[in-house]
């Protein structure tokens, strides 16, 4: 039997959380090491590990926002610095990444993540609402997002450059 354990992110991890980005995201979509050293240091307890017999196997990392009505294309920048828009009195949990790898996706462990880390922020924190951007091409992840209640704002028009452009779609859920 497999031995599940979530706990928070340290700067140890980040060479694995890398392995599981590269195997995760087009090489025209990954964030930097540099950008999750930052939001590790800057908001731990929003930056969970999933981990499979001791062997760390995904990340979901987060940062807490003013909520804004007013969401631009600049708001969700790759690698953007977190420290110029994290706060703790904010109103609203984005989820600026997920990875899993491969071999283990497909068996609930991003929900499972997903429902960790709203239920520890939500409970530290004063958020209303979760917001999270996904590619028009990853339906398994809007599947998840939507089984967990969320709807989506607007759409990006190519913001996501992979092997060609997608659109990004903005998803926001309510608490």
């Amino acid at each position: 039997m497999e031995k599940i354990t979530i706990r928070e992110a340290g700067s140890a991890d980040v060479n694995q959380i890398m392995l599981i980005e590269d195997e995760s995201f087009h090489e025209n979509i990954r964030e930097s090491k540099a950008a999750f050293l930052e939001r590790i240091a800057h908001f731990p307890e929003g930056f969970l590990l999933l981990e499979i017999n001791s062997k760390v196997c995904g990340y979901i990392s987060s940062e807490i926002w003013d909520h804004p009505e007013n969401i631009t294309e600049d708001s969700f920048a790759l690698s953007h610095r977190i420290s110029e828009v994290h706060t703790t009195a904010g109103k609203e949990l984005y989820v600026s990444s997920v990875g899993i790898l491969k071999k283990h996706r497909g068996k609930g462990y991003g929900d499972l993540l997903f429902t960790e880390l709203s239920g520890r922020v939500s409970k530290r924190y004063p958020i209303s609402s979760i917001i999270l951007l996904v590619s028009e091409s990853w339906p398994a992840a809007r599947k998840i997002y939507e089984r967990n209640g969320f709807v989506e704002l607007r759409r990006i028009p190519g913001f996501f450059s992979e092997e060609k452009r997608y659109n990004g779609i903005v998803m926001r859920k309510r608490l």
